[in-house]
């Protein structure tokens, strides 16, 4: 029996099994069987077709859909993904080559363009609370504290206060000493060593705000006979005038305490009065509790040099005092103006600034003629921001 099997098995016409080149092959709709194409051998007709006629018109024979697509799809993908990649690390170029600029969004080459127009100005103007607001004379009353920006020329036309006055009806009290800081000297006064550190902001702020006049009769006697003028005239304006009656502060000081290298912040002490950031968070705080109706405005610096031992400019974004550039002295005070809801004009970029500065110093730190209109200007419109 098995013999006959055997003998059926090789009688029977089995085809050897033909090995399909997978490439070859076309997967139709599903459901339908593969198609294998053969080029050497003429493909055979399918069940139930008509037969082959002579000179009966045929159809073109049907290329292979998927090869040549999927040739192209695989490499058109890389291409777009190269592409992509490319265009990614050009942005990041850009953006890093542009950082801290803002881009104008149309640009005209032919066009007059300013440099100064690619510098973003951080002003904050602030208003007092209507329900804090106090009917006063109808006149605008201001006080000014600071050092030179106001204190220069301060008889003259050409001052800032004088220049402002023309631009504006309102009453000014010039409360400014030059040759003074923001940032005390010492963490207590000390006559004996300093007496001029009785005009950094925080010990006008408490003669201000908490009539403290004694620092002030031991400053004088250690001064003698060498009292600035303008600190005589802050001194006796601040503790006679009544700040019920004053509409707005103003306080304003150069690059000073920069080029000094006083000690910019104290992180164990946020309003540490040696300190550039800590003396002015101080005196916000107690002049915010004693006048809630006063509108305080903060000037930041206007730019400023460093000057090398051989009389060199140096960029005051390149040099560091204590590690930090004028622009982070400047940066700390609008933080903390914004901390204490209070106005902030940006005066290192907005006013006087890198660009600029050749225009407007009349050295790397003090403003020319030109610098103090700029500045007046920029004073009144910080003034009539809300008119």
């Amino acid at each position: 029996m098995r013999q006959e099997s055997a003998h059926i098995h090789r009688k029977s016409n089995i085809p050897d099994i033909e090995i399909i080149d997978l490439d070859l092959v076309t997967d139709d709709a599903p459901g339908q069987s593969f198609r294998v194409e053969n080029s050497c051998e003429q493909e055979e007709q399918p069940a139930g077709a008509p037969p082959y006629e002579e000179g009966a018109e045929q159809s073109p024979r049907e290329e292979n859909p998927r090869r040549p697509g999927k040739f192209f799809h695989h490499n058109f993908l890389h291409i777009v993904f190269v592409l992509v990649l490319m265009a990614c690390i050009g942005l990041v170029v850009f953006r890093f080559s542009n950082w801290g600029t803002r881009v104008p969004s149309l640009f005209d080459p032919d066009a007059d363009f300013d440099d100064n127009d690619l510098i973003e100005v951080l002003d904050n103007m602030v208003n007092v609370p209507a329900d804090q607001r106090k009917d006063t004379d109808g006149v605008r009353t201001v006080v000014v504290l600071g050092n030179s920006p106001f204190s220069d020329q301060r008889d003259s036309d050409s001052s800032v206060i004088s220049l402002a006055s023309r631009l504006t009806d309102a009453a000014f009290y010039n409360c400014s000493v030059a040759g003074s800081h923001l940032a005390a000297a010492n963490d207590t006064f000390r006559p004996e060593k300093d007496p001029m550190d009785a005009f950094n902001l925080y010990w006008l702020t408490t003669l201000i705000t908490l009539q403290n006049t004694e620092i002030y009769s031991s400053a004088f006697a250690a001064m003698g006979e060498a009292v600035p003028q303008d600190a005589r005239y802050a001194f006796e304006t601040l503790s006679t005038l009544d700040f019920q009656e004053v509409d707005v502060l103003a306080i304003m000081y150069d690059a000073s305490d920069y080029l000094e290298e006083r000690p910019l912040y104290n992180m164990e002490n946020t309003t540490d009065i040696q300190t550039f950031a800590g003396n002015l968070d101080a005196s916000l705080e107690l002049l915010r509790d004693s006048f809630p109706h006063l509108r305080i405005i903060v000037l930041s610096p206007t730019y400023a040099y460093f000057v090398e031992e051989d009389g060199t400019y140096v960029s005051s974004d390149i040099h560091k005092s204590n590690g930090y550039s004028l622009s982070t002295y400047a940066g700390n005070l609008e933080r903390i103006a914004y901390l204490h809801s209070v106005s902030y004009l940006d005066n290192i970029y907005g006013t006087v600034n890198e660009n600029n500065a050749s225009d407007y110093l009349a050295d790397h730190l003090h403003l020319n003629d030109a610098g103090r209109q700029r500045l007046a200007e920029r004073f009144v419109y910080a003034l009539e921001y809300f008119d």
